[in-house]
C-alpha cells in the first residue's frame, strides 16, 4: 500500500528528459510562497492603480485647460459682441437724435413735406432730372402709406421719423439736381455713422472715407467709385444682420436670388418681422429707399461729365447726405 504524504510537491516535467522529477516544500516554505506572489500581485495592482490615477489626472488636467481656454475664447468673443452692439446701439441712438433735432428745427408741421413736394413738382415739368424727381415722388407716396399705417401699427410708429428724414433727404436731392442753385445741405457734423461702421470692421470705415473721397467734382470717375463702395456697405450691413442661414430658417418660401439665396426684399422683410414692423407699406418704403439712392448714381455719373457745373459739389453734398442718411437708417432697422 501507499502512504500519502501530508507535505506538498511540486512536480516538473522536462520533456527533454522524459522523466517526472518530484521537489517536496514544507508548509511554511508553501506559505512564503504564497505571501510572495500575493504580495507580487499587490505590487502589480498598486502600480497598474497609481498609473490609472494619474492618467486620469492629467486627463482631467487637460480637459480643465481646454475648458478654460474655451471659456476664454467665449468671455473673449462675448465682450466683443457686446462692444459691438453697444457701439451700434450708441451710433443709432446718436443718429436719432441728430434727426430729432434736425426735424425739430427744419419743420413745424408734418406737411412741410407735402410743400416741398408741390414746390418740386410745379418745378420740373421739363427737368432733364425727371427720373430723379419721380423716384422722389414715389418716396414720398410710399411715405404716406408708412404715415397712415403708423396710426394703426406701434412698431412702424416707432420709424416714422427717420422715414420722414429719408423722404425729406430724397426732396432735397431732387431738389438739388433741379436746381440752378441748389442749397448746400446742413450736413450733421457727428452722424455716428462713423462709430457705427467700426462695429463692422476698419474694412468698411475704409470704405466709407474712400466713398466720401471719392465725393469730388474733380474726379470723373466719382459715381463708379462712389456707388460701389455704398453698395458694399448696404451689402454687409443686411449680411451682418440678416445672414442667409436666419432668413431663410425665418422663412423658407421667401424671395430668393437666381443663385438660391434670400433677396434683398427677404432680408428686409426678416429685419422689420423681428421689429413687429413687417407691414407691406413699411417694407415698399424700405426697399424704395434704397433703390432711390442707388439710382442717383447712374444720373450723378452722367453729371460728373456735363452738367455739374459749378454747383456740383452742392448736389455732392446732398449725395452724400442722403447716402449717409440711408446707412443709418438701415442700420436702425438692423438693431
Amino acid at each position: 500500500m501507499f502512504q500519502l504524504s501530508p507535505t506538498p510537491t511540486f512536480n516538473c516535467s522536462n520533456p527533454v528528459l522524459g522523466h517526472i522529477m518530484v521537489r517536496k516544500v514544507t508548509p511554511a516554505q508553501y506559505n512564503a510562497m504564497i505571501r510572495r506572489h500575493n504580495a507580487e500581485v499587490d505590487r502589480i495592482n498598486r502600480a497598474n492603480r497609481a498609473a490609472a490615477q494619474k492618467a486620469v489626472r492629467e486627463y482631467n488636467a487637460e480637459v480643465d485647460r481646454v475648458n478654460r481656454h474655451n471659456k476664454r475664447v467665449v468671455d473673449e468673443y462675448n465682450r466683443a459682441i457686446r462692444q459691438h452692439n453697444q457701439n451700434t446701439q450708441s451710433a443709432v441712438r446718436k443718429y436719432n437724435q441728430a434727426v430729432r433735432t434736425h426735424n425739430a428745427n427744419a419743420r413745424k408741421e408734418r406737411h412741410d413735406l407735402a410743400r416741398q413736394i408741390a414746390t418740386l413738382k410745379s418745378g420740373t415739368s421739363s427737368s432733364r432730372y425727371i427720373e430723379v424727381s419721380q423716384s422722389t415722388y414715389d418716396m414720398y407716396d410710399r411715405f404716406e402709406r408708412v404715415e397712415r399705417e403708423a396710426q394703426h401699427n406701434s412698431a412702424v410708429s416707432d420709424l416714422l421719423t427717420l422715414s420722414e428724414r429719408e423722404a425729406a433727404n430724397s426732396i432735397a436731392v431732387a431738389e438739388a439736381f433741379n436746381s440752378e442753385a441748389p442749397v448746400v445741405p446742413e450736413v450733421i457734423p457727428d452722424s455716428g455713422i462713423i462709430e457705427y461702421l467700426e462695429g463692422f470692421s476698419e474694412d468698411l470705415c475704409d470704405r466709407w472715407r474712400g466713398a466720401i473721397f471719392a465725393l469730388n467734382p474733380a474726379n470723373t470717375d466719382a459715381a463708379r467709385h462712389f456707388c460701389t463702395s455704398v453698395r458694399e456697405i448696404f451689402t454687409e450691413i443686411l449680411d451682418k444682420w440678416a445672414n442667409n442661414v436666419d432668413v431663410l430658417e425665418a422663412d423658407g418660401g421667401c424671395e430668393k436670388t437666381p443663385q438660391g439665396t434670400p433677396s434683398r426684399r427677404a432680408k428686409i422683410r426678416y429685419l422689420l418681422k423681428k421689429k413687429g414692423a413687417d407691414s407691406p407699406e413699411m417694407l415698399g418704403f424700405v426697399e424704395k429707399d434704397i433703390d432711390d439712392i442707388l439710382q442717383l448714381f447712374k444720373v450723378f455719373n452722367e453729371a460728373t461729365h456735363g452738367a455739374a457745373g459749378k454747383h456740383g459739389f452742392a448736389k455732392l453734398l446732398n449725395i452724400r447726405q442722403r447716402v449717409e442718411g440711408g446707412i443709418m437708417f438701415l442700420a436702425a432697422l438692423a438693431l
